[in-house]
């Protein structure tokens, strides 16, 4: 029996052999009676341990655009980077390179086997880099200013449930009618200044029952000068704002910055007028840039060309 009971204890713990050759037919009845009864997971379970608390240093590099961000979290494996309006990164140390001076949030999130957590801190960048025309930054101002204007184009002002079908597109007879729309011209500066111009005049739009929106601007659908907008809606006139481009996205900003139409937000359509409005970069080249924004499922896309 000594025999039997040791061996009822190996099979209960590993459960993956019998040896009938050490078996008593009054121990195998009693195996099969109790081997259902073992959990086969005991020896499978494994201790995940607690999520890590993450942190990281801002270390500065040879210039004062250039700094490396390094996760400092105890036991990450993978960590995700998010610099305010600027990019998205991934790894444990990230060397980036800024032009334009500023104060840049950056969000840290990483992730070990227990959960994730996230740190924030702030890259503190004094001033532009001389040198810093590039990529995006060079496209968009040409290393000086460029000027641009929503192309004259069906199409051109696209919303829809994606960025290739359509609820609805500007037609080619919209461009006669919503001359005051695509006249709009868009100046991108290699300061960082973003300068809105009007020309004295602009398109007042309507929600999705043809009313005007917001349902308090008090005018007609349709091309109004400039002086009508009321005094709450003035920052969405003609005036001088700042921008930051990134490899995926154009934030402009300050209030009333807009690009297309006024009542484009971030996320969502705005009755009033915002601090600052980031789109997403669907193209860009030398002379031609498309933008977009996604409304909880309802897309915003718009293109533009340079003058």
């Amino acid at each position: 029996m000594a025999t039997d009971k040791i061996l009822l204890r190996k099979i209960c713990v590993h459960n993956k052999y019998l040896d009938m050759r050490f078996i008593s037919s009054i121990a195998l009845a009693i195996l099969l009676l109790t081997i259902w009864s073992c959990d086969p997971e005991v020896e499978e379970k494994i201790e995940l341990g607690g999520k890590p608390t993450a942190s990281f240093d801002i270390v500065a590099g040879s210039t004062p655009n250039e700094f490396t961000l390094v996760n400092t979290t105890d036991g990450a494996f993978i960590t995700q980077w998010d610099i305010q309006s600027f990019g998205l990164f991934e790894g444990e140390v990230v060397d980036v390179s800024i032009p334009l001076k500023g104060e840049y949030q950056v969000t840290m999130t990483t992730f070990n086997a227990g959960g994730s957590d996230s740190f924030e801190s702030t890259i503190m960048v004094t001033e532009d880099d001389p040198n810093g025309c590039f990529g995006n930054f060079e496209l968009l101002t040409g290393c000086d200013e460029k000027v641009w204007k929503i192309a004259s184009e069906e199409g051109a002002l696209h919303v829809g449930p994606n960025l290739v079908d359509s609820y609805w597109i500007n037609s080619a007879s919209d461009i006669a009618d919503r001359v005051c729309q695509f006249d709009d011209l868009y100046t991108f500066r290699s300061n960082g200044e973003f300068e809105y111009n009007n020309n004295g005049d602009f398109w007042a739009d309507t929600d999705g029952n043809g009313n005007i929106f917001p349902s308090d601007l008090g005018l007609d659908p349709g091309c109004q000068d400039s002086n009508n907008l009321p005094e709450k809606y003035e920052p969405w006139g003609s005036g001088l704002h700042s921008f930051n481009i990134t490899n995926q996205s154009l934030t402009v900003a300050g209030e009333g910055a807009h690009m297309a139409l006024y009542k484009i937000g971030t996320n969502a359509e705005v009755t009033s007028p915002q601090s600052s409005v980031t789109f997403q970069i669907n193209e860009l080249t030398e002379d031609r840039m498309v933008l977009f924004v996604d409304h909880n499922g309802v897309f915003w896309k718009l293109t533009f060309v340079s003058e």
